[in-house]
């Protein structure tokens, strides 16, 4: 017996409606992007960037690897008009850094939260104000439900939304519909994508945010001084008293 055809919109349900994808490809709805500038991410994540108005969670292993690193390139590329909020960063924002960044501190908005109740509070009332262009939240300990109350309000915005979380919450359910560990490598990161809209991720992938310096082509040419004795005896050139 001779299987069935395959239907085309079975082959392409996001023909049927642009939140369908198969489990095999990366999603590819429409949905407002921010490259992260770093294209071995890029290729990676759906829409090949930081989705906007989203929950992103990022678990890196120790506060202080690069996490803030590797948003540079998307921060820089947000509304010069609009704040940045920290919530609660394990330590105190380095302003000198951020200005080498382009970004001036009076677009910063630092808030530290006393409890976690007042963490998740804040984070919703910065959500519901659309008035920052992105929100930093760093967060030690959240429910499921707060979590996707926080998706749920992420979706009616056009901010940034990244959370920090503890590694542990790696082998907790989350509603982000993107999930990142990070772990320091050689010159950069080693980002695991937990999560995603799309095929598992297997693989690290290796982000370089400290360009390798490199040597020289060729070597620079040694002063006369730095030659051997048998290199000037041979030049037939008479030896300096400093050579000696």
């Amino acid at each position: 017996m001779n299987a069935s055809p395959r239907s085309p919109a079975l082959l392409h349900p996001e023909r049927i409606h642009p939140a369908l994808w198969r489990g095999s490809q990366l999603a590819g709805a429409r949905q407002a992007i921010i490259p992260t500038g770093f294209d071995l991410l890029d290729h990676e994540l759906p829409n090949r960037g930081w989705p906007v108005g989203t929950l992103i969670e990022l678990m890196p292993c120790r506060p202080g690897i690069g996490e803030l690193h590797l948003l540079r390139p998307a921060l820089t590329q947000l509304d010069c008009d609009r704040c940045i909020a920290l919530l609660s960063p394990p330590y105190i924002p380095y302003f000198h850094c951020w200005f080498n960044w382009q970004l001036g501190k009076h677009r910063l908005l630092w808030i530290k939260a006393e409890t976690v109740f007042d963490n998740l509070w804040s984070a919703e009332q910065i959500l519901k104000s659309q008035a920052c262009a992105a929100l930093l939240c760093w967060s030690t300990f959240i429910r499921p439900q707060a979590l996707r109350r926080l998706q749920w309000l992420a979706t009616q915005t056009d901010t940034l939304f990244i959370l920090f979380r503890p590694p542990a919450a790696a082998h907790q359910p989350s509603a982000a519909p993107l999930r990142l560990a990070l772990e320091p490598a050689m010159q950069g990161l080693a980002a695991s994508i937990l999560k995603r809209r799309g095929p598992a991720c297997t693989n690290p992938i290796l982000i370089p945010l400290y360009p390798a310096r490199t040597q020289a082509a060729s070597p620079m040419p040694h002063a006369t001084l730095d030659l051997s004795l048998l290199a000037h005896a041979q030049s037939g050139r008479d030896l300096s008293p400093l050579a000696n």
